[in-house]
């Protein structure tokens, strides 16, 4: 078999494009009943459109400039931007046949699969000390029987990888959501020994207004037990007006992991924790003055799976006065350890 060196996947990638002209004929109570799609802040739609057409752009250049050691997996992505993978790489663009529902995976793949999930539930309950939730069960499966599925495609077309030496990268939609728990699942799924490097720069963030907009100055620092942090500078608006937030994601794990906690020591009365709005918390909760036990100094910041699960990751958002070399160096320095459930 041919061995590819780097994999490209593409989530749910360029969703805002390819549905702009429909979600502009429709009430706004319709695009969110119909796609979750609404108007959550004023111009959140047309601004994600106008992110997809920037990403657009992005994308194809990647698939155009393909090397022929790099291959495709594509993942319920936008039509066009398929049809441009395959053209350009060949059977080395794998799309997946699979459906985004777990009964229908377990159906395909059978019993052995079904059994091997529950075999990932015992090891969870054992490892972490109690129940897993119910919806990371869910997107597990989906994320393993997605990582079966599109390499035994794969290896029909007389192509595979090294785990231990390739190279992931994921693109898509959206920040806080589907691109990141499916890589960070199906990175660990893989058995790659390396996480799915997800670029920031390359992922529609139509979850948060904050986010929306922001720009990337770090990613994919790496920590202890692969958890990855992210350095971004907020668009020059408000609520936020250009600052500087952080976030650590688990950079792979399974149900069979226990989740991770970074406990981080900030200068005093320098950073607080924020939703992904923009809004500190105070502000969120209804209140002028920040508590000081929430103006940090020590801070817990949660690695987070993403919203597929009930891992967030946290937010935490510098004072303008903090210089960024004194906040990266606090979040690098900060100690990575088991989160008790």
């Amino acid at each position: 078999m041919k061995k590819l060196r780097r994999i490209y996947l593409c989530t749910h990638a360029l969703a805002w494009g390819s549905r702009a002209d429909e979600l502009r004929g429709m009430d706004d109570a319709e695009r969110e009943s119909r796609f979750g799609m609404g108007e959550h802040w004023h111009g959140r739609i047309e601004s994600c459109i106008r992110r997809d057409e920037e990403l657009r752009e992005l994308h194809s250049s990647l698939i155009r400039d393909a090397e022929p050691d790099e291959g495709f997996f594509a993942i319920e992505s936008n039509p066009e931007l398929v049809a441009l993978a395959e053209e350009h790489f060949g059977p080395r663009c794998v799309v997946l046949r699979l459906e985004n529902n777990l009964d229908q995976c377990c159906e395909v793949l059978g019993p052995e699969f079904v059994a091997g999930l529950e075999e990932d539930r015992r090891v969870g309950e054992r490892n972490r000390g109690g129940e897993v939730p119910e919806n990371e069960f869910n997107v597990w499966g989906r994320s393993k029987a997605w990582t079966i599925d599109l390499m035994q495609q794969l290896h029909e077309r007389g192509y595979t990888f090294d785990p231990d030496d390739v190279e992931f990268m994921a693109f898509g939609e959206n920040w806080l959501g589907c691109v990141a728990t499916f890589p960070i699942f199906m990175g660990r799924a893989f058995g790659l020994a390396t996480p799915i490097e997800r670029r920031f720069d390359r992922i529609n963030a139509d979850w948060s207004r904050m986010l929306q907009g922001a720009t990337a100055v770090d990613q994919n620092l790496p920590m202890a037990e692969h958890v990855r942090l992210f350095i971004l500078k907020t668009p020059d608006t408000g609520p936020t007006y250009g600052c500087y937030v952080a976030q650590f994601w688990e950079g792979m794990r399974g149900i069979m992991d226990p989740p991770h906690v970074v406990d981080v020591e900030f200068p005093a009365e320098t950073v607080v924790e924020s939703d992904v709005m923009g809004s500190p918390l105070c502000h969120a909760r209804g209140l002028v003055q920040y508590p000081y036990r929430y103006f940090h100094g020590p801070m817990t910041m949660r690695a987070g799976t993403g919203a597929h699960t009930c891992l967030y990751s946290t937010v935490a958002m510098a004072d303008p006065k903090l210089p960024l070399a004194d906040f990266r160096d606090a979040l690098l320095a900060g100690t990575v350890r088991v989160e008790k459930e």
